[in-house]
């Protein structure tokens, strides 16, 4: 049989340079490799610097989500310090957080996914709404980012690219007319994903328990013509719920954790089947055997990873390392995070239509949703009056890690000290988890598996690999260091 091979590079209106080769035999995706194309080498750059200068330089890794590593780089301080932050730290830090997760979920939908639903062959109404620059609801969810950026203002000092994290808590406190304001502008953008996302009271959505709960929900009064509405009967007519599957595991941190050390979510690693597994960081290893590196003997934790790059490995075609948690591939992101947590709605499309694209972007919007309320909540526990900061001493010598719960998904930084300077720093991002290369056994990672099968019956316009791809929200700038 006939083999005809694709290669998109870059691939478009994603994070960062991407290609990706498939092999088509008979109409379909059989073999898949996802590659990263451009070396940045943030790990190689904090080499021999004071440990603090990781807060400055590793928040540049993503114009995105630098909030997410901002934390985990004063996280690993804090871990290496033993120490803790004033319980309105961690209240402030995961306002911050659950802000950037927001503003990433609406920008990849809007931005990045839904304007492929308006490519031909599709319907004229996916043109009118998600057209770039056109759609009205491309054009409305651009002019609604005022509303919650002013709140993350309002915490952060600016964004991207803050200071306001460190390794002693928060550097911006806020007074009590402050958190009023907050309030008032997260109730604006609030308005605006009633009105144009979802159609009808946040409580409502969020009290949907299953997959026929959605069903009648989009069956009710004008539920149907909201976006998320609209993406969801539009999907299932065009059969996104049938791409993107493989067996996928599960992997979740939880995020977002109280001063107790509690997360906001159910840390964990599941399997799609409902089998779950505790959480733990030591797992984690990293192989380089198709990596643009120097080789090593199978995996490697993190502490131990140098990654020295090695462009001319004929066997190597990323930049990307294979992550890998207690031996297998493992998907990390909003359907990882709504899996491990039970959300019953998730779990509930999950068992219907599997890990499909079709219900990762679900568990994004879905979480969205989740995130919007519990950020009103911390609101609410900010105490204007109490510490946000609490002085730590200077970085010596020792190890320390963080993972934190990044936009789209896992992520870990590692770090190593000695004598006041950065011996070794390692970060494995969500991107790294999802679109890593093939293992030191050659086991594809999940997105190179996720596209096995996939229809490609016009190889002129294989639009099913993009859905496949997009449903992951790749950031190729995160992942290549």
């Amino acid at each position: 049989m006939a083999t005809k091979t694709i290669v998109f590079s870059p691939f478009a209106r994603l994070e960062g340079d991407l290609q990706v080769k498939v092999d088509v035999e008979e109409g379909r995706v059989v073999r898949a490799y996802a590659s990263g194309t451009l070396y940045r080498g943030f790990e190689a750059l904090l080499r021999g610097r004071d440990p603090l200068d990781a807060i400055v330089i590793t928040p540049r890794v993503c114009g995105q989500c630098g909030l997410a590593h901002s934390a985990a780089s004063a996280g690993a301080i804090r871990s290496l310090l033993g120490t803790q932050m004033p319980p309105n730290a961690y209240v402030a830090t995961n306002v911050m957080l659950a802000i950037e997760l927001v503003l990433s979920h609406l920008a990849h939908f809007y931005l990045s996914f839904a304007p492929d639903l308006a490519e031909p062959p599709y319907d004229d109404e996916a043109t009118r709404r998600f057209l770039p620059l056109r759609g009205s609801s491309f054009l409305g969810a651009l002019r609604a980012r005022e509303e919650i950026l002013g709140v993350l203002g309002l915490f952060a000092g600016k964004w991207p690219n803050t200071l306001a994290i460190q390794p002693g808590g928060t550097t911006r406190p806020l007074d009590a007319s402050e958190i009023r304001r907050a309030r008032g502008l997260l109730g604006e953008f609030t308005e605006f994903v009633r009105q144009q996302v979802i159609g009808c009271e946040p409580d409502e959505w969020l009290a949907l328990r299953s997959a026929s709960d959605l069903d009648a929900w989009l069956g009710e009064g004008a539920h149907a013509a909201s976006d998320v509405g609209a993406f969801a009967t539009f999907s299932l007519k065009q059969g996104l719920d049938r791409l993107g599957k493989w067996p996928a595991r599960f992997m979740s941190s939880g995020g977002w954790p109280r001063a107790t050390g509690e997360t906001l979510m159910k840390p964990g690693a599941c399997e799609a089947d409902g089998d779950a597994a505790e959480f733990c960081p030591g797992k984690m290893l990293e192989h380089v055997k198709h990596s643009w590196y120097d080789p090593s003997e199978g995996g490697v934790h993190p502490f131990d990873g140098e990654g020295e790059p090695a462009p001319d490995r004929a066997d190597a075609y990323s930049w990307a390392k294979a992550p890998r948690y207690a031996g297998a591939p493992a998907e990390a992101g909003p359907l990882a995070r709504m899996v491990n947590d039970g959300d019953p709605l998730v779990v509930g499309l999950l068992r219907r239509h599997g890990p499909s694209a079709f219900v990762r972007e679900m568990a994004r919007l879905h979480e969205t949703l989740r995130l919007l309320r519990q950020i009103g909540i911390w609101l609410n526990e900010v105490a204007p009056e109490e510490p946000f900061y609490r002085e730590t001493p200077r970085v010596e010598s020792g190890s320390g890690v963080a993972v934190v719960e990044a936009p789209r998904g896992t992520l870990g930084h590692w770090l190593r000290a000695e004598g006041g300077k950065i011996r070794n720093y390692q970060i494995i991002t969500p991107t790294g988890w999802n679109l890593s290369p093939r293992d030191s056994e050659d086991r594809p990672g999940p997105l190179e598996m996720a596209l096995v099968g996939t229809p490609v019956p016009d190889l002129a316009r294989p639009v099913a690999i993009s859905h496949v791809v997009k449903s992951f929200d790749p950031c190729l700038f995160c992942t290549v260091h």
